[in-house]
C-alpha cells in the first residue's frame, strides 16, 4: 500500500495530497494529526461520502429505519383520525358545550361540520406523509431511486405540517438524506 494514500477520518474518502479539507464531507484535514488519518476508507464515520464505507451504508441504513418508523406510525395514525373523526368532533363539541364555550366557537364560524372537515383533513395529511415516508424509507434502505427517496421524503416532510415535532424530523431526515447521495446504486 502506498504511505501517501490517506482517509478522511469523518467519511472515508480518499485524500489528494494537496487536500486540506476534506472534497466529500468538509472536514479540516489540517485539525486531524498524521497518527488520525485513516489508513483504509472503512473507519470513516459515513456522512455521505465514501460509497465504499461501511459505515456510510450504515447510516443509510439507520436513516431508512428512521423512514420506516415514521411511515408507520404516521399511517396508522392518519388512518384511525380519519376513522375516528366524527367521534372524536362529537366527543369535542360536547366538552365545549359543558364549558359554555361552544357559542364562541360558533360565533367564530366552526360548526360540526367544519371542525369534521379540519379533521379528515389533518387525517390525509397525515396519512400521505406516513406514506410517503415508507416510500422513502424503502428506496433508501434498498439504496435505489435516490431523486424518488428524496422526492418522496419531502412530500412526507410537507405533508408532516400539521405536527411541529413531525416537521422538524423530517426536515432533519430530509436534510441528512442529501448526505447519503453517494451511497445510493441509481
Amino acid at each position: 500500500m502506498d504511505d501517501n494514500v490517506r482517509y478522511c477520518t469523518e467519511c472515508g474518502r480518499e485524500l489528494a495530497p494537496t487536500d486540506n479539507f476534506c472534497p466529500a464531507c468538509g472536514a479540516n484535514i489540517d485539525d486531524m494529526t498524521k497518527e488520525s488519518y485513516s489508513a483504509s476508507p472503512q473507519t470513516g464515520i459515513g456522512y455521505g461520502c465514501a460509497t465504499n464505507s461501511p459505515a456510510n451504508s450504515d447510516g443509510l441504513k439507520t436513516l431508512s429505519y428512521l423512514m420506516l418508523f415514521w411511515g408507520i406510525i404516521g399511517t396508522i395514525y392518519g388512518i384511525y383520525t380519519i376513522i375516528s373523526a366524527e367521534a372524536s368532533v362529537e366527543n369535542a363539541v360536547n366538552m365545549l358545550k359543558d364549558m359554555d364555550l361552544w357559542e364562541d366557537y360558533l360565533a367564530l364560524g366552526y360548526t360540526e361540520e367544519t371542525l369534521k372537515t379540519i379533521t379528515y383533513a389533518e387525517g390525509a395529511c397525515i396519512t400521505v406523509s406516513g406514506v410517503c415516508a415508507l416510500m422513502a424509507g424503502h428506496f433508501t434502505f434498498r439504496g435505489e431511486k435516490y431523486k424518488i427517496a428524496v422526492i418522496t421524503c419531502t412530500v412526507a416532510t410537507i405533508a408532516a405540517f400539521i405536527g411541529i415535532i413531525t416537521l422538524l424530523v423530517g426536515i432533519f431526515v430530509t436534510y441528512r438524506l442529501t448526505h447519503y447521495k453517494s451511497a445510493f446504486k441509481s
